[in-house]
């Protein structure tokens, strides 16, 4: 039940292909139309070493424009590596040369369209297109394309499926020696809203949270997996939707995270639920119980108002299959209760671990807005998105920290994503978090009784100047104007 693999962990330079264009794909053995990578509903996982050069050729066979984002990937936003400014129309070929850094941590990450474009074809609120939208940077390898194309965005292309997963090294090599010959999974969890005509490509898909979906993992429909009683697995665990929240439980057993959006954690911290907002990873430890079965599921969850769409409900996600012989590795249950068990608890901080930021002096103090007018119009600091404007006057310097404040006035949860670099979370809502709590995306709460959510973080900016992006990844909202940008500067500059 894997997603298919694009390539090996190997060490050197490699090259490899992502394939973009509609195919039928079979969900729970109906015949769909989606827009896969390679042909697979799940993109196939890019594996790559720290330290490596990854060169990725995207050949667009869509009828739309497309790109690509590495999402968590500490890679440079200009030239050919994490720009999502670059453009492949229909027909052309697109290169991309990923410089991944030796101190990039290990892993779970993920790659998705980031076309930045509304859904008319027409550009995003502020950004201006041109005949050369589609070309490329000096020295990027592009062949010719049609004088016109429709441009879809972020929504409808990861909605239709553009998406698949990342794995930079392995994090079982941060573990303690018992647990780094374990089996691990790869779950990446998306939703389908599949029309009438068996179609999940916009615009005949609905793409709407508050309409039926079918949630998938690894694309399928209510997989089994299958493991030993007393056995101990590592879940690499990615939302990979284009908007949907997943609050994860697993009957009768634990998750302990060793590493979200792909930062090994400082300490291990053993949950009965894991909330995964759109973009979202955890790496977990799982251990099985006696033999039986039992359900991975996500439950009910409400991030904002029902007559909006933000109630989730509670649904089957994976069967879990627990067979007679004891796990080879980890703790082994002994009796108890049919299914998952506790798992194991986990000394910290592992290899590869953020610090704690509280203490640092701030360079500078930022505030950022988000809010919306009830319909289409989705705001940060009172703005659409404007491509040639930033969202601070005021650059971010290279290797200082900075600390933001986080408001959110309107009725949804809006996750809040950074390009380029993890940062660390302080307090939600006034709660102070766990230290050297990192992330790439945290859901930021809605207003409830005229009073704003609120989440303050804190960044250090590393190794690359330009445009650092932030968004909602609720891509419909990104779409319709929640994005904008702060330009980084080199020590000493002014921008």
């Amino acid at each position: 039940m894997e997603p298919p693999d694009l390539n090996t962990a190997t060490p050197g330079d490699v090259t490899v292909q992502l394939t973009a264009a509609q195919k039928e794909v079979m969900i729970s053995g109906k015949k769909v139309l989606a827009e896969t990578y390679n042909g697979s509903l799940v993109g196939p996982t890019l594996h790559a070493v720290p330290g490596q050069r990854v060169t990725l050729k995207l050949k667009n066979r869509l009828g739309t424009s497309t790109n690509l984002h590495y999402h968590g990937m500490h890679l440079s936003p200009k030239g050919k590596a994490d720009n999502i400014m670059l453009s492949a129309k229909p027909g052309q070929t697109l290169t991309y040369h990923l410089d991944i850094p030796a101190t990039q941590a290990p892993g779970t990450y993920w790659y998705h369209d980031h076309e930045m474009c509304t859904r008319d074809g027409k550009p995003m609120p502020g950004m201006k297109m041109s005949s050369r939208d589609g070309e490329s940077m000096p020295g990027m390898d592009m062949s010719s394309a049609p004088a016109k194309a429709r441009c879809n965005g972020t929504e409808s292309q990861i909605g239709a499926g553009l998406s698949g997963t990342i794995i930079v090294g392995d994090s079982r090599t941060t573990l303690p020696p018992a647990y780094r010959g374990i089996t691990a999974h790869t779950l990446a969890l998306k939703d389908a809203q599949i029309s009438g005509s068996s179609s999940i490509v916009y615009p005949d898909g609905v793409l709407e949270p508050a309409s039926p979906t079918v949630r998938l993992v690894n694309g399928q429909y209510r997989p089994t997996l299958n493991v030993k009683a007393g056995e101990t697995q590592l879940w690499r665990i990615a939302n990979e939707g284009y908007a949907i929240v997943y609050d994860l439980q697993l009957g009768g057993g634990t998750f302990t995270v060793i590493n979200q959006d792909g930062t090994p954690s400082a300490a291990p911290t053993r949950v009965k639920h894991l909330l995964v907002p759109p973009g979202g990873r955890f790496d977990v430890l799982v251990t099985a119980g006696s033999p039986g079965s039992t359900w991975l599921r996500t439950l009910h969850h409400e991030a904002g108002s029902p007559d909006d769409g933000d109630v989730y409900p509670d649904t089957p996600l994976m069967k879990v299959n627990v067979q007679q012989g004891s796990g080879s590795a980890g703790p082994t249950a002994t009796g108890g209760p049919s299914g998952m068990a506790t798992s194991p608890q986990i000394a910290g901080p592992l290899r590869g671990s953020e610090p704690d930021l509280s203490e640092e002096p701030i360079a500078q103090s930022r505030s950022i807005a988000l809010s919306d007018d009830g319909g289409n119009n989705f705001w940060i600091n009172g703005k659409l998105f404007d491509h040639k404007t930033p969202t601070f006057k005021k650059p971010a310097t290279l290797g200082t920290v900075e600390e933001w404040t986080l408001t959110n006035t309107s009725g949804h949860d809006h996750p809040f994503h950074l390009h380029i670099a993890p940062f660390q979370v302080l307090s939600v809502n006034g709660r102070a978090q766990p230290p050297a709590d990192y992330m790439d995306t945290v859901s930021v709460p809605h207003a409830v009784d005229g009073k704003a959510g609120k989440v303050v973080i804190r960044m250090r900016f590393t190794d690359f100047t330009g445009i650092w992006m932030f968004h909602c990844h609720i891509t419909g909202h990104e779409d319709n104007g929640m994005m904008g940008y702060v330009n980084v500067v080199a020590a000493g500059s002014t921008g």
